[in-house]
């Protein structure tokens, strides 16, 4: 019992903790996702009442012409904190084993879309040592 306390105290010490999430969503919010710490599900709104959650896994999405608009790194004894927000042309298509996915849309079944991306991360960080 206290080789497993002894073992279990190491692994928390030395346990980093760490968050990233992605918020990605067009101009009028009629396609958005989260990945990361978050839902991970892709949303598309059919129409005023109605809309469509697909988990992340059962869609592919491309980024075309992706262009960084804002970076912001931090880093300080102990902490860490990275936010990236980009603008690019998406394309979504269903993945190779969940091709169905997208078979609610009229047409061809893949959507192209402009999307503003948020992108943050943050985690310990190690601490320079004193000379």
């Amino acid at each position: 019992m206290k080789l497993l306390i002894l073992a279990l105290s190491l692994l928390s010490m030395s346990a980093q903790a760490s968050y990233f999430a992605t918020h990605c969503s067009d101009s009028f919010g009629r396609v958005r996702w989260e990945t990361g710490h978050n839902t991970n599900q892709l949303i598309i709104k059919i129409d005023e009442t109605n809309s469509k959650k697909i988990d992340f896994h059962k869609v592919a999405i491309k980024f075309e012409k992706e262009m960084t608009i804002r970076e912001e790194n931090i880093r300080r004894c102990g902490f860490m904190s990275r936010t990236k927000v980009t603008v690019a042309k998406t394309i979504i298509t269903p993945s190779e084993e969940f091709p169905t996915a997208l078979d609610f849309l009229d047409g061809e079944k893949k959507i192209e879309v402009e999307v503003l991306c948020t992108n943050h991360m943050n985690s310990r960080a190690s601490c320079p040592e004193k000379e």
